[in-house]
Parts: C-alpha cells; structure tokens; sequence
C-alpha cells in the first residue's frame, strides 16, 4: 500500500496545551498508519508484500502473458524441426508446450473474450465479430455499442442558461456604468445593449453549438477479467493492446490500453482512403475504403479528409487539404494548418488533423499519409483516422488510468490507436501494394516491441500482459505465397514474399528470447499463448446461397441479382436493408456472420415462419444435409467437418443470444465475404482470388488450435484458453472465483 503522507508540524504553539494536543494527534495517526499497514498486508498476496519472503513452488511474485494472434501450433513445430525458433524451442523444453483449445467459434473476439474472461460466450455474449440486433435481420458490431449520453437534462435547462448569460452580462454592466457615475437610466441602457449579444451568443452556443447527447461507447462484453481479481488483491497489473477491452475500465492498480475492437475517429473498424488522379466506379472500396478522385489545376489538386460525425443533426466533418506537386518525385500536402512534403513511397509521420463542427466543438485525430505514384496518376494513401491519444473526446477511454495512452504516446511516441492496425483490406483491395503493407507492418511491430520492453523495463508490475496482432495480419494475406494448391498461387511474388510468414513467426521468437533473457527468473513465470491458429483460404463457401438452394430460404426473384452484391458499407447504412429479396414468410434460416446460422423461429424473429415445437427437427435437417456437402470439383472430400448445435456448447446468462448453428470447415475452406455482408452469389462455392489467402474464421475449432507456452513443466496438459487466467491467478496466489469455466493448469500434469 502507499506509504501515509503527514503534514509538516507548525510552529511552536503560543498555549500550553496545543504540544500535547499535537503530539497526541500524531501518536494517532501513526497507530493508525500501522493499522492499515496491517490490514492491507492481509489482503495482499505473499508475492507482492515482501520481495524477499520465499514463495511456494507453485507460486509466482511476477507472471508475464505475451499473446500473439493467430499463431499456429503445427507452423511452430515445422519451424522447431529446422531450428527456425530456437528462443521458442527452448522455452518448450525448459517448460511446457501444447496445443490451446479454443472456445466457438474460431474467432479472435470470440477467443480474446474467454481468454480474459475465463468463460465461455454465454457469459461474456461474444459470439462473432458481428451481433445479431435483437428483433431484427440485422447485424451490428459486435465489440462494442454506441449509446448517448446527454449533456443537458433538458431544454429549460438551455433556455435557463442562456436568460443567466444575459442578466449576468445586464448586472455586470450595470453595476459598473453605476460605480463610473452613470445615471441609473443610462446604466440600464447599457446592460441591455450588451445583454441582447449576450443572449443572441448565449442560444447560439446552447441551442446549436453544444449538442444535446455525444456518443458514448458501450461493451457489448460481460464478464471480469481475470487480472482484475488479481488487481483487487493490491497487485499491480499492466496490460498493452489488449482486445476486447474497448472502452477501457477505469480499474485501480490496472494501467491498461485497449486493442482489436477499438473504433477509428469515424466510429468504424477502420476506414482509409485513396486519393488519385484515376476515375473510380464507386466511391467505395469493397471493404469500405473512400476512393476519392482528383483533378489536377495546373500543379494543384484538391481534396477532402472525410472526418468524423460530431454532432447528431449534422454530416461528415470534411477537411480540406491541397496537394501541390515538388518536382519530379514529391507532392506537398498542406491539411489543418499541416505541411508535409512527401517523396513517391515515402510515408510521412503521424499528422495531427483537427476537425472543427463550430466554434465550440472539435475533435482531434492522428494519421499517416504515404505518396504511392506521382506519374502516370496520383495515388494518395491515408491510412485511417486514430483517436489522438492526449486529446480524447469527453466519453471515449483507449486506456486505463484514462491519460495512460498519452503518457505512453509521449514518451514512445505515437501509435495507431485503431484496434485493426495494419493495412489488410486497403491490400486486400489492393489500393496499396504488398511493400506497403509490410512497411505498416514492421513499423506497427517495432512499436508495440518498443512500448512492451520498455514497459517491461520499468519493474513496476506484478503481472504483465501484451498481445500482438502482427502474427495474424501477416498470415491472412501472405498465406497464398506458401500454398501452391492455392487458386491465386502466384510463384514470381512468392519467391519474393514466400517468407513473410516465418519471418514474422521470428520477430515473434526474437522478442520471446529478450523477455526470457531479462526477465524470467525462478520467481517470474512465463506463457504465451495465441487465440487460434491458420489455414489456407482456398475456397469460398456461399451458405445462404446454400440455403437458398437446399429449400431453407426463400427468395424474391433469382440468385445472384445485382442487388445481392453487397459491400462492406452496405453494413453500416442505416437506411440499407442486410438481406435483399428474401421472403422470410417462407424461409426457415439464414446465415449471418462468419458461419453463424439462425433459424427464422416465430416470436424470435420479425417475420418468424418456424414453429418451436419444429426448432430441432429443422435445425437436425440443416445438420444433416451440412454434412454431407461436397465441392462437386473434388469428390469425396468433406466440407464440413461439423455443424455445433449452440446446446452443446454455450452456456450462461446469455445463451438466447447465440446463434443456433454454427457450421465448422474442413481445411481450405472457409464461408464466404459475400455471406457475411448479407450477399446472395449465384454458386454455392468459389474460388478465393483475393489477397486476403489465410484465415481461421469458421474453420473447425479442433483443427484451429492455438498455441500454449510455459516456463513452468504442467506435464501432460490438455489447456483450454479459458484455463489461463485461473493459471496465472494461481501462480500469484490469489484465489480465482467459483463461476470461471476454466480451472488452474498444475505443474506435473492437470488442472
């Protein structure tokens, strides 16, 4: 606990009886210092009272978690047989190391949720990146919810406000004209001539000015993590880019920054833009990308940042920026009282853009330009707008204690706030190149590195925890350049890229190796675990196409109509329809998400044609025919390897959320982005020719394992990622709580 402050004592007192008084008011306080000294002792576990008391050896003064997204198990044992991972290789034979079960689905939400929580998705409600809206066909993000909080109870309160300004200004006018000898007849004269403006100001600002509600962000996650329970013991925890944790809890003795669910400036997941000289069709990338087309005047173009929404009644706040050729190889872009001279394939540093709604609100975000071509056209890259970490808007918390991340952007610099960091889709639509990515990539890594080691250094915790996303990023578009079989194999560029992903998988190791090598100790325990594993993304499979064709949905006219392509903006357009053309009268289910199938029940859903007393027979019918699903190109081969009733794996609190089937892919295959926006393909399969060639979403989670490290020998253990919080608290002597799914790793083997 903190040591107790007391004041300095006065000066010698002028009555007899004030030193006695004194010295018995401090004779009090001491007592009562060691009192609480005494009291915290008992609640503070072993391991953080005293550094220098033995501990048993089960037991642990520090644990550090490292957790790298997407890390595969059987990638690592490749590596390990070619000594491609030696700092990994041998933590596994000082240690222990094993596959990590996942909960439903294969999904990162889904996986970071129960790893923190310890609990499977009926308690903690993550069940896929999207959530199905109670009473609708419609899907949302499923991180995070955006409600309002009010500034104002009510219009009388404006109104009340604004007559003060008035009469304050009238009095103030007044009372001085009177003290410089005006008549009171003149003196009232000019407090009226000034309290008119005063008023005229005064509705401005409290009628037009300051909104009457902000957005305010709201977890959709329940549950506790699990480093809290340890946080409440007096440990001390910190924590780097954690997901699922948007908006950050204000918890004491927890310094934490959010990761993978934290929205852009724009209140998306992560919207970037393209500038150039080229004609586009759309104004819209697939994956909701703004694709802004440019005119040059002379050496001079204009354009626009498209900006956050800050007021309810208003647009888009759009910023102005003008982009001036320098020469043969450079442009000028002046933005927000910016210049910034840029060379072709230069990126500048993080930009601090201002977005004005009036003269009284405004909003500051960060971001990052790079000049991809000057000739033949102009291609503009602007990465997505981040919250800026030190001036935040009033209701938005990116960390715990809430000025946390500026502390952290001071002194390591700035960060891409945005929790999906790295540019997969602008490469997935290939608005940028793969140089590009890579670039974003390392320069997104080596930050994070910087931040965790320096963190680290510090000695100012007893459990640490970081997780890294650039595991995953790398595999999800570089996984076509290791798979021959791949349909967009491509082996010029995978002679040049083709070793992306073990390079990745040894930056991993490196910073595996110099955590091990200043840190662990016999006091200090290890793990690292990630949330799932990888596959190849070969085929693409259409399941409300599926459905459609095999009598379970029912449509308004043919399969694959033009109104049936969907877009990634196509999710967020609130006068947009999610499913075009469906008779729902007719149709008993529906996909929605990466893999999630509902059935359309009567009373659940809007237009409900299925009965509940035919819920599981419907339900066994869809089952059935999954599972004997077969790509018509290659006989004999499953699709599906299994079709999980919620039943036999949910439980809790908010089981009714979860969606009734969730179907579970064969290697290679994987359900399609059409599917998860909403679309209707004409063909149930298709060829996957996109950048985006790993992934993990939807495939079954006993062949998507992750990975689970530790520098303690656990013997022959079969871990859950909902075994690790209960480990960790284990290991720090604090008891975890009854209702956590997972249950404590033992060294020697079990749980």
């Amino acid at each position: 606990m903190q040591a107790m402050r007391f004041p300095r004592a006065p000066g010698r007192a002028t009555t007899g009886s004030a030193p006695a008084a004194l010295f018995l008011f401090l004779f009090l306080l001491v007592l009562l210092g060691f009192a609480s000294t005494s009291a915290g002792a008992q609640e503070t576990p072993s391991s953080a009272a005293d550094p220098n008391t033995a501990v048993a050896p089960d037991r642990a003064r520090r644990v550090i978690v490292l957790g790298f997204d997407g890390v595969d198990p059987d990638r690592c044992r490749e590596y390990f047989r070619t000594h491609k991972l030696p700092n990994l290789q041998r933590l596994a034979e000082q240690g222990s190391f094993a596959d990590l079960d996942i909960t439903y689905p294969a999904e990162s939400p889904v996986s970071w949720a129960s790893f923190m929580t310890s609990s499977n998705p009926g308690i903690h409600g993550i069940y896929d990146f999207l959530y199905r809206l109670p009473y609708t066909y419609t899907p949302d993000i499923a991180l995070s919810n955006r409600v309002t909080e009010p500034l104002m109870p009510s219009k009388v309160s404006r109104g009340l406000l604004t007559l003060a300004m008035g009469l304050i200004a009238l009095f103030f006018v007044f009372g001085v004209a009177r003290l410089l000898r005006a008549s009171p007849r003149l003196a009232l004269i000019l407090g009226v001539i000034v309290a008119l403006p005063a008023w005229v100001v005064g509705y401005t600002a409290f009628y037009r000015w300051i909104p009457y509600e902000l957005p305010k962000p709201e977890t959709r996650r329940t549950g506790t993590p699990f480093w809290d329970y340890a946080a409440a013991q007096g440990l001390r925890v910190k924590a780097i880019d954690i997901p699922v944790s948007f908006p950050a809890e204000q918890v004491d003795n927890v310094h934490l920054t959010t990761g993978l669910g934290t929205p852009d400036a724009r209140a998306t997941w992560g919207i970037f833009a393209l500038y150039s000289t080229k004609e586009f069709q759309s104004r819209a990338s697939e994956t909701g990308g703004v694709l802004t087309t440019v005119k040059w005047q002379g050496d001079t173009a204009r354009a626009e940042i498209l900006g956050p929404t800050l007021l309810p009644a208003e647009g888009d706040i759009r910023l102005p920026m003008v982009i001036t050729r320098d020469g043969e190889d450079g442009v000028i872009l002046k933005v927000s009282g910016l210049t910034l001279p840029l060379k072709v394939g230069q990126w500048s540093d993080f930009a601090t853009l201002t977005f004005p709604a009036n003269p009284l609100l405004k909003m500051m975000a960060t971001t990052r330009f790079k000049l991809m071509e000057l000739e033949p056209e102009l291609r503009l890259y602007q990465e997505p707008l981040n919250f800026h970490a030190c001036s935040l808007p009033p209701t938005v918390d990116i960390s715990s204690p809430r000025n946390w991340a500026c502390k952290l952007a001071e002194e390591y610099g700035e960060r891409e706030t945005v929790g999906w960091s790295i540019a997969t889709n602008p490469l997935r639509d290939e608005v940028i190149d793969y140089d590009t990515f890579l670039e974003d990539l390392y320069f997104t890594l080596e930050h994070r590195r910087k931040v965790v080691l320096g963190e680290l250094a510090k000695e100012d915790w007893d459990l640490f925890i970081a997780v890294f996303l650039s595991t995953d990023r790398m595999q999800h578009m570089m996984y076509r350049f290791i798979d021959p079989g791949h349909p967009n194999y491509d082996a010029e560029l995978a002679r040049k890229y083709g070793g992306q992903v073990l390079a990745i998988y040894q930056q991993m190791d490196e910073i595996v190796g110099e955590v091990m090598d200043r840190y662990l100790d016999d006091d200090t325990v290890l793990m690292i675990v990630s949330d799932h594993g990888f596959h190849s993304y070969r085929y693409g499979v259409n399941l409300n196409t599926w459905l459609a064709k095999n009598g379970f949905m029912e449509l308004e006219g043919p399969l694959g109509g033009p109104d049936q392509y969907r877009r990634l903006e196509d999710l967020f357009d609130p006068e947009g329809s999610f499913f075009k053309n469906v008779n729902w009268s007719k149709t008993k289910a529906y996909c929605m998400g990466l893999g999630s199938i509902y059935i359309n029940l009567q009373l659940r859903e809007p237009q409900g044609c299925v009965s509940p007393s035919d819920y599981d027979k419907v339900r066994q019918e869809i089952v059935d025919a999954l599972m004997k699903l077969e790509d018509p190109r290659f006989p004999g081969q499953p699709v599906v390897l299994d079709v999980v009733k919620r039943d036999d794996v949910y439980h809790g609190p908010r089981f009714l959320e979860a969606p009734d089937l969730l179907v579970c892919f064969n290697e290679n295959y994987r359900v399609s982005w059409q599917t998860s926006l909403g679309g209707l393909p004409p063909e149930v399969f298709e060829d996957n020719i996109d950048n985006w060639s790993g992934d993990h979403c939807s495939y079954d989670p006993k062949i998507t394992q992750g990975i689970f490290f530790a520098s303690r020998k656990l013997g022959d253990i079969h871990p859950n990622i909902m075994d690790v919080g209960p480990t960790v608290l284990h290991y720090l002597g604090v008891a975890p709580p009854d209702d956590f799914d997972g249950s404590a790793l033992q060294e020697g083997g079990g749980s």
